[in-house]
């Protein structure tokens, strides 16, 4: 570990000469900057807000779609960049941001904590297309549920929770398109997915697309296999009027190891026939469908999406086998959604209220079969120059159980002179007990009818400064108070916590050119417990975690610009040994800590390569590279290896027939 976390250093020291021919190589134009995203992402605070001039379209053609990114949302990628990189499940992206500590399981198709800028799984709240992907029970997001190859757009919100929303791309060619990615490595790990897409005239789109995944393989009893069925059709009724319908279906068969006998993880084998899983013979299934359709509005083709009305209706159904129990419930979720945005010149006002009723169709372990939820949101803007923007939210939640919570916060974002883009955010909160906290009766674990809700300020922000072009530094963080939130019991219930405060933060320095992307950055997390001698510290006290990334690529035209390459390595280095989360199988639930030993400091090293051939793209991963140097193995949750080394093999295929 010693000889590697000196590689890490020497990497540091390689910044010298390269900033040292920075004037010479970053001759580009000015308006091209990048400011703050990697991976060449620029934004500015809302700028589907500015107002343009409306133009006819011509008589039978029609003026693409354009939803708004909602107030004091930052846009974190595209669909341009995405391509370019292979991403197991939307979660393997989340896990290699530079702001991001993850926690997970070491197989693709599991439910996987990260936390982002210091937001905790629990606090996440993610969407995508006008559906809620938290589970309605635990109140987890789910990661895997999103058809990541099809995001054209995915934005997020630092609030008193961490608020991300994506929306899929949409096609406005009259002729079929056709997509194929595929891609393969050691072990059980395969994703194979098509994607047809058909414009029936220019107002009508259908597109259908299937995604097969399987992993694991790597440790007994850890195989996965599941898919992915998605069907969309949008109309345009007219210039104003848009109708749009999605369903989305996920299954998953999993093999569940509840993690692995492992002792001292310094000494673990990482091996396919001599680790112990802590279950041999456990398994669940999970089958999620959504259905939902609306009908959308905007103000003339020049504006952006203003208004609409939806409904939905989800059907979750989960079955976990293990020795001595079986566990599942089948719930059903039946909502509608009503939104409506007003701009006046550079004021924007929007409301939005949400109703569900969730309904268990068989037996559980909740001991409650039904409850009716509505979600209500107001925002307000005011743009006071260009790139300037103030805004305010206030977010509130309803249940019928007598709970209530809300979510209220202020905050500015800005980009001055394309060189320092502030985000600033604070917010007070509440919220509310899951209905798994409160509710749960199973043979090992009972909720608590008595829990309070979680209550605190937050208070969130990020500076990106551009020193000169293509070279950026930045800074960002979240500080958290917070009392009561809810806890893990050794006697296997719940319960509500004393005062914590958390702090994290990440730095990070990037040059980029026509040529080379390089960059270094630092993450860190600390708490502090207001009774750090609790009962509840062995199963829920976290520890402070510091992660240090790097990465470095060489891009360019090769072969007479007959192909675009781009090559590179990326590496994760954890000096410090910590108490790392785990996950409880039998609770679908992320615990604070665990019984297992700290997880001792551990390297990761990733070769990457992607090359575009017209409407061909290859990409090559070898992850963990130099397993097996310096240390056997290592672990991001408690009780559960990562993968050893391997190479992904991927291939994207585009046809326009």
């Amino acid at each position: 570990m010693k000889k590697l976390t000196g590689l890490h250093i020497i990497f540091l020291m390689l910044w010298f000469p390269v900033l040292g021919q920075v004037s010479d190589s970053t001759a580009v134009d000015s308006s091209q900057v990048q400011v703050s995203n990697p991976d060449s992402l620029r934004t500015t605070p809302r700028d589907t807000t500015l107002q343009k001039k409306e133009k006819k379209p011509e008589p039978g053609q029609i003026t693409p779609w354009i939803e708004h990114n909602t107030l004091g949302s930052t846009q974190i990628t595209n669909d341009s960049l995405m391509r370019w990189q292979i991403w197991p499940n939307w979660g393997d992206y989340q896990a290699y941001r530079r702001d991001v500590i993850s926690y997970r399981q070491g197989t693709n198709g599991r439910v996987d904590a990260f936390h982002i800028n210091g937001y905790q799984p629990y606090e996440q709240r993610l969407e995508m297309e006008g559906l809620s992907l938290n589970n309605p029970i635990t109140g987890l997001p789910n990661y895997n549920l999103i058809p990541h190859r099809k995001i054209g757009v995915a934005t997020e919100s630092f609030e008193g929770n961490y608020y991300s929303d994506i929306r899929l791309r949409d096609y406005y060619i009259i002729k079929p398109i056709s997509y194929l990615n595929y891609d393969e490595a050691s072990g059980a790990y395969r994703n194979l997915e098509f994607l047809v897409a058909q414009n029936f005239s220019e107002q009508t789109n259908l597109e259908l697309s299937y995604w097969d995944r399987r992993g694991g393989g790597y440790y007994p009893n850890s195989n996965i296999e599941g898919s992915q069925v998605v069907g969309r059709v949008y109309h345009h009724l007219n210039d104003r009027f848009l109708i749009r319908g999605m369903y989305l279906r996920n299954q998953l068969n999993n093999d569940e190891p509840f993690g692995y006998n492992v002792g001292n993880p310094s000494t673990f084998p990482f091996d396919e026939f001599t680790s112990a899983p802590n279950s041999f013979n456990g398994n669940s299934e999970y089958t999620r469908w959504d259905l939902i359709g609306g009908i959308y509005h905007r103000k003339d083709t020049a504006s952006a999406e203003d208004g609409g009305f939806e409904l939905s209706i989800t059907n979750n159904k989960k079955d976990l086998r293990f020795t001595g129990d079986t566990l599942g419930w089948e719930l059903r979720a039946v909502g509608g959604n009503i939104f409506k945005e007003f701009i006046f010149n550079d004021l924007t006002i929007r409301g939005e209220i949400e109703a569900q009723n969730y309904s268990i169709e068989n037996n559980s372990a909740l001991s409650e079969n039904s409850w009716n939820e509505v979600n209500g949101e107001a925002s307000i803007g005011y743009q006071v120059i260009t790139n300037l923007e103030l805004y305010s939210k206030a977010r509130f939640k309803k249940r019928s159980d007598g709970y209530s919570g809300h979510d209220l916060s202020i905050g500015v974002n800005s980009l001055i002179s394309n060189k320092l883009r502030v985000n600033v955010s604070a917010a007070s909160y509440s919220q509310i007990p899951t209905m798994q906290a409160l509710y749960w009766q199973s043979k090992s674990y009972t909720g608590n009818v008595d829990l309070e809700n979680e209550s605190g300020i937050s208070t969130a922000g990020s500076v990106d400064f551009n020193l000169i072009p293509g070279l950026t530094f930045g800074v960002s963080g979240r500080f958290k108070s917070s009392d009561k939130a809810t806890f893990l019991n050794p006697d296997s219930s719940f319960s509500n916590s004393d005062k914590i405060e958390q702090l994290s933060g990440m730095v990070f320095g990037r040059f980029e050119n026509h040529r080379f992307e390089i960059e270094s950055s630092a993450a860190l997390q600390q708490f502090r417990y207001e009774n750090p001698e609790s009962n509840l510290a062995g199963l829920n006290h976290q520890s402070q975690v510091l992660w240090l990334r790097n990465s470095a690529f060489v891009k360019g035209y090769v072969f007479d610009r007959a192909a675009y390459l781009k090559i590179g390595i990326k590496t994760l280095l954890s000096p410090l040994f910590y108490s790392a989360r785990t996950y409880n199988t039998e609770l679908s639930y992320w615990q604070g800590n665990s019984t297992y030993q700290e997880l001792p400091p551990f390297f990761r090293l990733d070769g990457e390569l992607s090359a575009r051939v017209r409407g061909i793209m290859v990409v090559l991963r070898w992850e963990n590279a130099l397993d097996g140097l310096g240390q056997s193995g290592y672990f991001e949750a408690a009780g559960f290896p990562m993968p050893p080394r391997r190479l992904i093999v991927g291939i994207r295929a585009q046809f326009r027939n």
